[in-house]
């Protein structure tokens, strides 16, 4: 039940000036450093924590939270541009963001993947006003064998993204998976490290994604370049009309966004589940009940809805989870527990008595933030999109430094530049043989968590796998999961019979 005494509180304690400046300041920080690559949510939310010792707690979590949604969105803006997520939930966006781009729709793009964001980020704060309690009390219930079977769900999503041969796909996916293992196992279990004490805390994921996606995709400019005369790309307008119009193109796509908002909020909530599983599953989504499934991967703008809802609308859900019960739904989540407990609010059941207008002022505020992120999301895309013109001798020593600069930021260390330019050169030669890069990407994002938690529901039910049919959520996950990999294959057949009978 919604108090609307302390709601009213919340109103008035919103309404001053600093508040209003620190969300107008965290909009606009969450938006560039969510836009620069390497520098996930998680750690900019990390770096920012310091500037909020000097102020008052419901302007530092204020600050704190606008930058988290705001991050959000700001990965895509590199990675519709130049195949470079800025964040890891934005990876999936990459997928027909950067097609739209190389073919002169960038700015529509953009446009799609900003209307997205807004359209999950208001569905998922809806949901945490009214329902925050009961969403999280089902989140918790998640254990082990549900989060094993939540990143195997996403996994199957490999099934589907080969547009060549099915077993390339697997191939490339489960190359993701072996890379995610590296290190030193939940167990202590010493793995494959190369004798090197970078690797024991596993493979780096953003140098590897951003050598795999950016990298690669520089060598293959370069490449063209040298055997071509001009650049096979198209050239944008820079009209600011072609962002409004994509913003409210995902309003055709109904059952797109409303589905990726429900998925988005739900997954969000789920603790260490977070926004790049609910992109992949909501990106899988889209394209098995797409009419035009093959569409997906070319340049279709379900394909930047879908994920873009998701990672945004797992913002409210992740929160839900993290207020009611102190349990964060994601790294950056956990990082606001520890601002919060630093001016003095704790997280959990006690919150909601002792301090419900601090609770009802955040969600208003995360209201307030999103009609802010249109206004500055169409700036940051009217200055960014041109870079689809620029010549690729500026362009490619640009992007180079981009992804130097991304790989070294996170440990500050020279291993993870060399680390990322061997994925790079991998992930080139893997297109050139027509394996999915996205694959490897995948498994690479999902399978350190379904390594962990295989080992733990092991560990936890003394390697009695029977537990994932006998508990209910797994029973219904396993069922979807079979669904979700036999859905494409079953597809495809009929297709294929469908052509040959009527040749």
């Amino acid at each position: 039940m919604m108090d609307f005494g302390a709601l009213q509180q919340g109103f008035s304690l919103l309404l001053n000036v600093n508040s209003v400046i620190f969300l107008f300041f965290g909009v606009f920080l969450g938006i560039l450093c969510g836009a620069i690559p390497g520098l996930t949510t998680t750690t900019a939310v990390a770096i920012l924590v310091p500037l909020t010792y000097a102020m008052g707690a419901m302007d530092a979590l204020v600050f704190l939270a606008c930058i988290y949604v705001a991050a959000m969105f700001g990965g895509s803006i590199t990675a519709i541009l130049i195949n470079t997520p800025g964040t890891p939930a934005a990876a999936s966006t990459a997928f027909d963001g950067y097609p739209m781009a190389k073919r002169g729709e960038a700015e529509r793009a953009l446009g799609l993947a900003l209307g997205s964001s807004v359209l999950g980020g208001l569905f998922s704060y809806v949901f945490l006003l009214i329902a925050m309690w009961p969403i999280a009390y089902f989140a918790i219930r998640f254990g082990a064998p549900e989060m094993f079977l939540l990143a195997a769900m996403g996994l199957s999503i490999i099934a589907g993204l080969g547009k060549g041969s099915f077993w390339r796909a697997v191939l490339a996916g489960l190359f993701g998976v072996l890379i995610a293992t590296f290190g030193i196992s939940p167990t202590g279990m010493i793995r494959p490290h190369f004798g090197t004490p970078w690797m024991l805390n596993g493979a780096p994921q953003i140098p590897t994604m951003i050598g795999l996606l950016a990298f690669s995709e520089l060598i293959s400019m370069l490449s063209d370049s040298l055997n071509s005369t001009s650049a096979d790309k198209g050239t944008s307008k820079r009209m600011g009309k072609e962002i409004v119009k994509g913003m409210v193109e995902p309003l055709k796509y109904r059952k797109t966004t409303l589905v990726s908002c429900i998925i988005g909020t739900f997954l969000g909530a789920l603790p260490a589940a977070g926004a790049s599983i609910a992109a992949f599953i909501s990106y899988n989504q889209a394209k098995q009940t797409s009419k035009n499934p093959e569409s997906f991967g070319t340049g279709t703008p379900e394909g930047i809805v879908a994920p873009e809802t998701a990672n945004s609308a797992s913002t409210g859900g992740a929160l839900a989870t993290t207020l009611a019960f102190g349990i964060p739904g994601s790294g950056t989540t956990a990082v606001l527990i520890s601002a919060m407990m630093l001016h003095g609010m704790i997280p959990g059941p006690r919150l909601f008595i002792d301090q419900m207008p601090v609770v009802y002022a955040l969600i208003i505020a995360l209201f307030v933030s999103q009609a802010v992120m249109i206004v500055m999301g169409v700036i940051f895309c009217k200055s960014m999109s041109g870079i689809i013109n620029v010549s690729p001798n500026i362009l490619a020593p640009t992007i180079a430094v981009l992804c130097v600069v991304g790989s070294f930021a996170l440990r500050t260390s020279f291993f993870d530049v060399g680390f990322m330019i061997v994925f790079g050169i991998i992930g080139y030669f893997m297109k050139k043989g027509d394996y999915p890069v996205f694959a490897t990407v995948l498994g690479l994002v999902l399978g350190r968590m379904s390594d962990e938690n295989l080992i733990r529901t092991a560990i936890r039910f003394r390697y009695d796998f029977s537990v994932f049919l006998t508990r209910p959520i797994s029973l219904v996950l396993v069922i979807f999961t079979v669904i979700m990999v036999l859905y494409p294959l079953v597809m495809s057949h009929m297709r294929k019979k469908n052509k040959s009978g009527a040749a």
